[in-house]
């Protein structure tokens, strides 16, 4: 049992960093909030997402599904997909395996009388350059739709 848990603690250098690299290729999120009504932010993001030009691939309406079929009090959620076939081809002549990053999601709920929204970041820290420079521009790109959608 000793050579055991000595082995492990031996090898917790080595292990660790392995833990903490595969943290940093975790999603990464951007969020505001805003007091505005909920129908209000939903008709700003989507009107931010046509602007730039995205088409709305999906929207699930999830806290007003769930209040209909239940006929219970629930908050308001609601995801919504969007997709630029020119950036996602971009994207996929880069780095193919970033399909796992598509479509674009942002997510908003009410909570403690305000309203969230949320979206996934691209990483920006992979080993390929081009990758990370197009990550960085499209990041850019979501926080700009996110904050116009909780703006006054």
């Amino acid at each position: 049992m000793r050579l055991l848990f000595g082995s492990i603690i031996a090898l917790l250098p080595i292990i660790l960093p392995g833990c903490a690299a595969q943290k940093e290729s975790e999603f990464l999120y951007y969020q505001a909030e805003t007091t505005k009504p909920y129908e209000d932010v939903l008709a700003e993001l989507e009107l931010a997402i046509t602007e730039r030009n995205f088409r709305i691939t999906g929207h699930n309406k999830i806290g007003s599904v769930i209040r209909e079929r239940e006929n219970i009090r629930f908050p308001d959620y609601d995801t919504i997909q969007f997709c630029n076939l020119t950036l996602a081809r971009e994207m996929l002549d880069i780095s193919p395996e970033s399909v796992i990053y598509m479509p674009c999601n942002v997510a908003v709920r009410s909570e403690n009388g305000k309203v969230v929204v949320t979206t996934h970041l691209l990483p920006t820290r992979s080993s390929n350059p081009k990758m990370n420079e197009f990550a960085r521009k499209m990041n850019e790109k979501l926080k700009q739709i996110v904050d116009f959608s909780v703006e006054d």
